[in-house]
């Protein structure tokens, strides 16, 4: 296999795990959706798979250095698409515009390439432009991510916003951002974004009460109820007893299930296709944004470490072709690619298991969706067609 990859100048440390992860992904797709349209499911999200090895391949032969040629236009394009999404389609129940409709019952979802128009973009500008320790270095890079964050947010897609900090921050390093002045912007983003919660229009309501049932611990309300309970307190253990339900199949109820689904499976799990919360639908978005849990359940702590420690390999991996890349462009964009997958993947890992407040994310290469897939295999693509021409593809006349 190794002589194949080599005669094709694919980097197989990019490519194995990717493949195993899209392996495992279908896997708990088919046990997540055992009793209803596994099948279809699977089949569909094979031909997502299909789809995006295809584009990836067209990619490949264009070549990454064309694509840079036409960056600011695909970021415009993406930029423009989210603009008039809100005019041009009804909202779903939730109120949020995110998903375009096409044929056959498919749908697309502009925020997932919009994620990596902003890395080619980000990379085109700081080629050239760079960072120095001039306060205007960093307009530019702020400016060209808050432009698609504030567009992704009016949807509202939380989660999808989430992710494009820590792109801007990875690549203004590698382009040469003073130490101090990263961790200032970090500590400033992380002092502002509580602040999104009080000012009004910037989270929708179903979203607050997700953000509130995060910090109302179901551990220490039912504390509460033992302690009010043991001291004689019968209505105030009650009230209790109904803010733990309430909280349980509430806002909570989607995350609260993941961890018990998670906790559950111990070390080896319960087998595939035998996860208890997941036979019993108690799970909700189980194949696509809480994937993890199926797998935490059905294949315990070594299953759940094995997605951690592929998607850390395929980072990894990526930060390597960065690293033996000569040519700025291209380093660049395999650190943003690289902290789309690392960074996407530990969100999504922390919402399961009850670390961060519920959003919609998926779990890259491992989820079902097409926009999600389609988006990953592209962006790999780019890694591979930078590795196999780290030498003569970059340099313009």
């Amino acid at each position: 296999m190794r002589a194949r990859l080599a005669a094709l100048r694919l980097d197989g440390t990019v490519l194995v795990p990717a493949l195993l992860l899209i392996t495992l992904g279908l896997a708990a797709i088919y046990s997540a959706k055992l009793d209803e349209d596994a099948g279809s499911l699977v089949v569909r999200q094979l031909l997502f798979v299909l789809a995006g090895s295809l584009g990836g391949w067209l990619l490949a032969r264009l070549g990454v250095l064309k694509l840079s040629r036409h960056a600011f236009e695909l970021y415009a394009l993406g930029l423009l698409v989210l603009l008039v999404m809100p005019w041009l389609l009804t909202p779903d129940r939730h109120g949020t515009v995110r998903w375009v409709p096409l044929p056959l019952g498919f749908k697309l979802q502009p925020s997932e390439f919009v994620k990596l128009s902003l890395v080619l973009v980000l990379a085109r500008h700081l080629q050239h432009a760079g960072v120095t320790n001039t306060l205007r270095s960093y307009l530019g890079p702020l400016l060209l991510t808050v432009l698609p964050w504030f567009l992704i947010m009016r949807q509202p897609d939380l989660g999808s916003s989430l992710v494009l900090l820590p792109v801007l921050l990875a690549m203004v390093v590698v382009s040469g951002a003073r130490p101090r002045h990263v961790v200032l912007v970090a500590l400033m983003a992380g002092v502002l974004a509580p602040a999104a919660y009080f000012v009004p229009g910037v989270l929708k309501p179903y979203q607050k009460e997700r953000i509130d049932a995060y910090f109302a611990s179901p551990s220490a309300l039912l504390e509460d109820v033992q302690e009010k309970y043991a001291e004689g307190d019968s209505e105030g253990a009650r009230a209790s007893r109904r803010e733990l339900i309430k909280l349980r199949r509430g806002a909570n109820f989607q995350q609260f299930n993941s961890i018990m689904a998670v906790g559950s499976g111990g070390l080896t799990g319960a087998g595939w296709t035998h996860g208890v919360q997941n036979r019993a639908d108690q799970l909700p978005h189980r194949h696509t944004d809480f994937i993890f849990a199926v797998v935490g359940e059905e294949f315990g702590l070594a299953g759940g470490v094995l997605v951690l420690l592929l998607h850390g390999a395929l980072a990894a991996a990526i930060l390597g072709v960065a690293y033996r890349t000569r040519e700025p462009f291209g380093r660049l964009v395999c650190v943003g690619v690289a902290t789309l997958v690392g960074g996407q993947a530990m969100i999504n890992v922390a919402i399961a298991t009850g670390m961060l407040p519920v959003t919609g994310l998926t779990l890259p290469l491992v989820s079902y969706g097409g926009s999600s897939m389609l988006a990953s295999l592209l962006a790999l693509a780019c890694v591979l067609d930078i590795s196999r021409r780290r030498v003569d593809v970059f340099f313009e006349q």
